[in-house]
């Protein structure tokens, strides 16, 4: 399964050493989370704000 959608982050937490999980919420998909790899590196870190308005792609197996 694979969707694309504008969605906004409305929470962010870590996992593991360099992964954040984000939930977000958007307007065709409701409230979903997913793993962002390197996403608590400092150039991911402020885009993955809550809050933040992102485009999305997701990918589920």
């Amino acid at each position: 399964m694979e969707w694309q959608a504008e969605g906004t982050v409305i929470a962010r937490r870590p996992h593991g050493e360099t992964a954040v999980i984000i939930d977000v919420l958007t307007l065709e998909h409701g409230r979903h989370a997913g793993v962002v790899p390197g996403g608590a590196s400092q150039k991911r870190a402020a885009m993955l704000q809550p809050g933040a308005r992102l485009s999305l792609r997701w990918r589920a197996r």
